[in-house]
């Protein structure tokens, strides 16, 4: 065999090798790709072996949503409080409920005032009679003096002695003074008996004009004690507002104008419209605080002041942050339950749970910002278990 010959044949067996390890690499890669198939549809089949539920932390903007209780509220509002103590038996008027003027809203136990006005019957009667007594007795020292007087005039002043006639001057000024002070005494315990009367007749709470009742604060057989609010009442309901709390709000500026949803609790599915009319701050009751006071844009016509509803309030929306859902700021592993600093669950390399320590900003009511420094977007963070460990 010549070398040109020899060159040929070792070529074509080269090629030949070439194509044999060539067709044996597809042939391993298509049973590597057959393998990684059945190992994904067991694992599809069978579930897979994290017990734990994930989602990736994302970086995005959020519209934070911040969700208040509050009670609806219409004008010309007028607050009933008791009268006296005692306790209360309670009529059927629920808040939000109509009433008539002069309906009876509540009664309170008057027995022990009942008594009150017993004694201070007797004071007014025992004023009178001492008040009777006294004008007697300065008519009688009156009538006296004027004897005494006339026979000093006719005697040409000869009789009765200086000091007899002093005496009986002397005696009717204490008289007078007698009648003024039991005048008097008369007064206070007619004016006692007075305000007890108009406090008897104050244990019936009456509804002093037409319109609905925003808050009622008493329950049947509750203690009440003197100036406690027992109704709000409203006389209109063509103006209604909700006023609520910002707390959650935290120092976001929200202005007047601001949009808002209103969910009644009677009408859960029907969404409310209302404005921010304005912001309260320094309330007597609560200093430094802000509210809130939203005014219902075309309400239902069947909304009342009186009914609780939630409100929702859009703050301005927060651009480029750290976002997780918010079931990962309520996971915890098993036999952990500390949620004195707010924390997430990240899935470790090792398929284990790796706390991190957060700090939470605004939320939409799905996902909420956080910040920390070791997160970063694309980590797997842990929100529920798919395997529960048994209790």
């Amino acid at each position: 065999m010549t070398e040109a010959e020899t060159g040929v044949l070792d070529t074509f067996l080269g090629a030949g090798n070439r194509r044999g390890r060539g067709h044996k690499f597809s042939l391993a890669l298509l049973a590597l790709a057959v393998i990684a198939s059945i190992f994904l549809l067991m694992r599809f089949l069978g579930g897979t072996d994290s017990p734990y539920y994930t989602a990736l932390v994302e970086r995005g903007d959020v519209t934070p949503l911040v969700s208040e209780r509050g009670t609806v509220h219409g004008s010309g509002e007028v607050v009933l409080a008791a009268a006296l103590d005692g306790t209360v038996t309670a009529e059927g008027v629920p808040a939000g409920g109509k009433v008539e003027e002069g309906q009876v809203l509540a009664t309170i136990d008057a027995e022990p005032l009942r008594s009150t006005l017993a004694a201070d019957r007797a004071l007014v009667s025992a004023a009178e009679s001492d008040l009777a007594a006294a004008r007697a007795a300065r008519e009688e020292a009156a009538a006296k003096l004027g004897r005494f007087e006339d026979v000093w005039r006719r005697s040409g002043h000869r009789v009765p002695a200086i000091n007899e006639l002093e005496g009986a001057r002397g005696a009717v000024e204490r008289a007078g003074r007698e009648v003024s002070a039991a005048e008097a005494r008369l007064s206070a315990a007619r004016s006692s008996l007075k305000a007890d009367s108009e406090k008897l007749a104050s244990a019936v709470v009456r509804a002093p004009f037409s319109g609905f009742v925003v808050d009622r604060n008493i329950s049947n057989g509750q203690r009440v004690r003197t100036g406690m609010r027992l109704f709000t009442l409203a006389a209109s309901d063509e103006t209604l507002e909700i006023e609520v709390p910002l707390a959650k709000a935290g120092n976001a500026e929200i202005g007047t104008g601001t949009v808002a949803r209103v969910r009644l609790d009677a009408m859960p599915d029907e969404a409310q419209q209302a404005t921010l009319a304005r912001v309260l701050v320094d309330r007597a009751d609560a200093p430094g605080s802000r509210r809130a006071a939203f005014t219902l844009e075309n309400p239902a016509q069947t909304v009342r002041p009186g009914m609780a509803a939630t409100v929702e309030i859009a703050l301005p929306p927060r651009k480029g942050v750290m976002l997780v859902p918010d079931a990962a700021l309520t996971f915890e592993p098993e036999n952990s339950a500390d949620r004195s600093r707010a924390r997430i669950y990240l899935v470790s390399a090792d398929g284990e749970p790796r706390r991190v320590y957060v700090a939470t900003g605004a939320g939409d009511g799905k996902r909420t910002e956080v910040i920390a420094n070791d997160l970063k977007p694309g980590d797997e963070v842990i929100i529920g278990w798919r395997n529960p460990p048994a209790r």
